[in-house]
């Protein structure tokens, strides 16, 4: 699924760069508009975690493959921002979030696998996307709800970047992030991860790429 021409009409926001195990690896982020929907839903129909991690249980593709349907799903609600993470001209990454007065609620995140692997530092590029705007919205927190039973253990990567565990609701646990640590997982995650703002993007029009 390479991206060779690309139909969203999308605003990079950001390019960015990291370094595991002397691999290097290059992330674009995206921010998209409300005429990504096509985009979206052939994003949505190429995803088969069956075929893109076969050496993952059959239990844990279904769960992730739920997961990533969600944030498709959430991302083509009128009321949320999507961004969306590029590496080496791929899909590798899907963030959607709504604001409540000084609150931003990540409605749903999840990684997309490139040949049967999860590409370097791609959730935390997003994150570090997300305490970056909540930063510059001066928002009091960040909220989100980890699910229990996914195909990682996501618990302990959002409190190991400052989420503190609120209550359960649903088979879900409610997480949430001050602005004071947003403020110190911006310092710390820019430590491995290089991010470089792009100014005055214009939006991308392109054509066909799934």
């Amino acid at each position: 699924m390479e991206i060779h021409h690309q139909t969203f009409r999308a605003r990079q926001i950001a390019a960015t760069q990291n370094c595991y195990k002397n691999i290097t690896t290059k992330i674009d982020l995206y921010k998209l508009s409300r005429n990504d929907s096509k985009f979206l839903d052939k994003l949505e129909k190429s995803i088969d975690m069956g075929n893109l991690v076969p050496d993952l249980c059959e239990y844990s593709q279904k769960r992730w493959q739920k997961v990533f349907n969600y944030a498709i799903s959430r991302a083509k609600s009128g009321e949320n921002e999507t961004y969306v993470a590029i590496s080496d001209a791929k899909p590798c990454g899907i963030v959607t979030t709504c604001m409540n007065n000084n609150e931003i609620l990540i409605d749903a995140i999840s990684d997309i696998p490139q040949r049967n692997k999860r590409i370097n530092y791609t959730g935390s590029t997003l994150f570090l996307q997300l305490f970056k705007m909540a930063e510059n919205l001066k928002a009091k927190t960040l909220k989100l709800f980890a699910i229990t039973d996914g195909p990682f253990d996501v618990i302990t990567k959002y409190k190991e970047m400052g989420f503190k565990d609120v209550g359960m609701a649903d088979g879900y646990v409610e997480m949430t992030c001050n602005k004071y640590n947003i403020k110190k997982q911006i310092d710390n995650l820019s430590k491995s991860i290089s991010y470089q703002p792009v100014r005055n993007a214009n939006e991308l029009s392109l054509e066909e790429l799934i």
